[in-house]
């Protein structure tokens, strides 16, 4: 019988910044942990008995009494703000379940401490710099400051990265390096509230679990769709349009074919703990199977993607899914620098490009809606590991329509006087086995 272990390190922090001091325990009641790319925060909360035993590595064992000779109680050492990890596993096999901080200690006969994932730090601090707002020559603030600012040519990648340098945060960042156009940002928005504002545009952020720490991820693309099932996609539901005719086309496959090799970069692991694909046999380490079989739908549903121009008030625009259904989203980008040329040809030319780019955006936006897979979960052991925006093999399952390979969307965790167990949520299928 499998042994189960699991190991939670608690550092001081300064500056939401962890120090090199941690306290580390090696044994907890429960453990539940949620994690999922749609929510923009993952969760954890941990129960554990009020009077623990713990291990410093490196310290006196006599920081765990106070001045009197008394024994200190968990509130000494699990304090708000205090970066925590979770690692969870059988017989001395440890994986990182869980990193972020610790927001809530309650004790009553057992302690509860909850926890949000590395998201949290991002709720603290402002998504622009405002110290230098305020005109230098408008002593009596006179002209009101404005309370947003306008960013051109917003692209995720550059914004974000430099931002977290700014701020001195030890997180790495795989952003999705797109331009948005304009984006208005509001100068006492958090970073966490520009993500989610980003949400709406399509853009999913998130932070994935490596064996070195967490990678905050951002995406247009967390069920990594590959360059083929855009271009199907975009096939079965193209709208012809006066723009969109038969050298739109070739410039969509000219565009997924450059598409291709940044759509794979973004789906490897960096990890060589987690492979990003793990195999599953009903009637062997499936406990149990809540899962039912859906197909792509976009009938009587149409979405629509504007982009303006700095000299036009008119937009280009496309159109995917049903071309008499109903409109229930429209994505709208707009361009402060960018001039549409006046000469006919060029114009043409512009128009057709942008046409063609639009597609790919609206697409990689409109598969998340409803594409062929599951809904709803299945049960299974701690192990194999399964992460968010993994993949799982399904095999051995009486309806074969329930093998194959498919995309996770969520996975709730629980560890502790139950065993080890992890409820996956999954969305897309990938391929048929």
């Amino acid at each position: 019988m499998l042994k189960l272990n699991a190991k939670i390190r608690v550092y001081e922090t300064i500056k939401l910044i962890p120090t090199p001091k941690f306290y580390e325990f090696t044994y907890v009641k429960n453990v539940d942990i949620s994690s999922s790319y749609k929510s923009l925060t993952d969760t954890a909360t941990i129960v554990m008995p009020k009077k623990v035993y713990t291990n410093t590595k490196g310290f006196d064992q006599n920081l765990f009494a106070n001045a009197t000779g008394n024994e200190i109680t968990i509130h000494d050492f699990f304090k708000l703000e205090n970066y925590i990890e979770i690692f969870l596993g059988y017989d001395g096999d440890y994986k990182p379940a869980f990193r972020g901080y610790i927001t809530g200690v309650n004790s009553d006969i057992t302690a509860t401490i909850t926890c949000e994932d590395t998201m949290y730090a991002f709720k603290k601090v402002k998504a622009v710099k405002d110290a230098n707002v305020q005109n230098p020559n408008d002593t009596m603030n006179i002209v009101a400051t404005n309370p947003t600012t306008n960013i051109d040519n917003f692209n995720p990648k550059t914004f974000f990265e430099k931002r977290i340098k700014e701020l001195k945060l030890p997180f790495k960042v795989n952003a999705l390096n797109e331009d948005l156009g304009n984006i208005m940002i509001k100068r006492n928005q958090s970073l966490a509230q520009v993500f989610e504002m980003l949400k709406d545009k399509g853009i999913y952020t998130y932070f994935k679990t490596e064996t070195t720490g967490p990678v905050l991820t951002i995406t247009n693309n967390p069920q990594n769709h590959t360059a083929n099932e855009l271009g199907g996609f975009i096939t079965r539901n193209f709208i012809k349009s006066p723009l969109a005719g038969a050298l739109v086309k070739k410039l969509i496959n000219q565009g997924l074919s450059l598409l291709s090799s940044q759509l794979n970069k973004a789906t490897q692991s960096v990890s060589d703990r987690f492979s990003g694909k793990v195999r599953f046999r009903f009637r062997y380490n499936i406990i149990e199977d809540k899962l039912t079989v859906v197909n792509e739908s976009t009938k009587n549903t149409r979405i629509r993607i504007e982009k303006y121009f700095k000299n036009s008030n008119t937009p280009i625009y496309i159109e995917l899914g049903d071309p008499n259904g109903q409109l229930t989203k429209t994505h709208v980008l707009h361009s402060d620098t960018d001039e549409l040329p006046k000469d006919p040809v060029a114009f043409k030319k512009a128009t057709t490009q942008t046409a063609s780019e639009l597609y790919q955006y609206g697409a990689l936006r409109a598969m998340e809606s409803k594409p062929s897979g599951f809904e709803g979960s299945f049960l299974t052991f701690g192990e194999p590991f399964v992460r968010p925006t993994d993949q799982v093999i399904l095999e051995n399952a009486k309806d074969k329509e329930k093998n194959g390979t498919f995309q996770v969307e969520k996975v709730e965790r629980s560890f502790g006087e139950n065993g080890y167990r992890q409820r996956i949520y999954i969305g897309r299928r990938v391929e048929a086995i």
